[in-house]
C-alpha cells in the first residue's frame, strides 16, 4: 500500500468512527447547548443590570453571539484522542506502529481530521442558524465575509489544538494514570482559550500575557472574527501567530515524543 493510501485509510477510519458514534456526538452538542443557554441568560442579566450598553467592550448582541460561537468553536476544535494514546502507551498498542511502516503521528492526525469532517459540517450549520437568529432577534451585524474568513481560522485552530493535546498525551510515557492530568488540562485550555468567557474580562494586562500563548487562537480569536472586533491587519497578524504556533508545537510535540519513546517499554499489545 502506498504512503498516501494508508493515511487516507486512517482518515476514512476516523470518518467511520464519527458516523458510528453520531448519537454520542449529538448528545454532547445538546449538553453543551445548556451551558451556552446559561451563559446567554447570565449576560442578558448583566446587561439588564447596568445602564452601560457596552460591557467589557461588547454590546449585548456581540456578547450573546460570542457565547454561542465560543461554545461551538470549542466543540469544533475538541480532541479526545489523548485517552486513546494513553491507552496505547500503557497497554502496548503502540508496539505495532514501531514495527509497521506507518507513522503514529500521521496516523493520529489523519484519524482526528477524519472524525472532524462530519462534525465540522454539522456544527457550521448550527452556527449559521444561531447567528441568523441573533441577527433577527438581537440585531447582530452578521456579515458573510466574516463567516468566510472565520472558516480557515477554525481549521487552523483544530490543527493547533491537536498538537497541544498530542504534546500533553506524551505525559503517559512517564505517568501510569493520566486521566486527572487530562481533565485538568482540558479545563485549563478551555478557560485560557476563551471557551467559557471572553478573555477581555481578565483585564488588559492578563490579556497581553495570554496573547503570548497559543490558547487565544483556539476559541477567542476565531469567535471574535465573527463579531467583527478585529481590523484586517489584526486578522493578518493573528493568522501569522496561529501558523507560527502550529510550527512551534510541531517541534515541541516531536521533541516530547522522542523523549518519551526513549522511556517506552514495548510490553503487552
Amino acid at each position: 500500500m502506498s504512503i498516501p493510501k494508508k493515511y487516507f485509510r486512517a482518515f476514512q477510519m476516523g470518518l467511520q468512527s464519527a458516523m458510528e458514534y453520531r448519537a454520542d456526538f449529538f448528545l454532547s452538542i445538546l449538553s453543551g447547548g445548556f451551558i451556552i443557554l446559561i451563559q446567554c441568560f447570565l449576560w442578558t442579566a448583566v446587561f439588564a443590570s447596568t445602564q452601560n450598553p457596552v460591557v467589557y467592550g461588547y454590546t449585548l448582541p456581540q456578547m450573546i453571539s460570542y457565547s454561542i460561537m465560543a461554545g461551538l468553536v470549542a466543540k469544533m476544535t475538541s480532541t479526545g484522542f489523548e485517552w486513546e494514546i494513553a491507552e496505547d502507551i500503557k497497554n502496548g498498542g503502540l508496539n505495532k506502529f514501531i514495527v509497521q511502516p506507518i507513522g503514529y503521528f500521521y496516523y493520529r492526525i489523519c484519524c482526528f481530521l477524519g472524525r472532524k469532517v462530519l462534525q465540522l459540517g454539522i456544527l457550521m450549520i448550527i452556527s449559521l442558524f444561531a447567528l441568523v437568529l441573533c441577527k433577527i432577534y438581537l440585531g447582530f451585524d452578521l456579515q458573510l465575509k466574516r463567516v468566510l474568513i472565520f472558516l480557515p481560522f477554525v481549521v487552523l485552530a483544530m490543527v493547533l489544538n491537536f498538537l497541544i493535546y498530542y504534546c500533553i498525551s506524551s505525559l503517559a510515557f512517564v505517568m501510569t494514570e493520566v486521566w486527572g492530568v487530562f481533565i485538568a488540562a482540558g479545563q485549563g485550555v478551555l478557560m485560557l482559550s476563551g471557551g467559557i468567557f471572553p478573555l477581555d474580562i481578565f483585564g488588559e494586562g492578563i490579556l497581553k500575557v495570554l496573547s503570548l500563548l497559543p490558547f487565544k487562537y483556539l476559541v477567542f480569536f476565531p469567535a471574535n472574527i465573527i463579531n467583527g472586533r478585529f481590523y484586517p491587519d489584526e486578522i493578518l497578524y493573528g493568522a501569522i501567530n496561529q501558523i507560527l504556533w502550529i510550527v512551534i508545537m510541531l517541534f515541541v510535540s516531536n521533541a516530547c515524543w522522542r523523549s518519551g519513546m526513549k522511556k517506552y517499554v514495548a510490553v503487552g499489545g
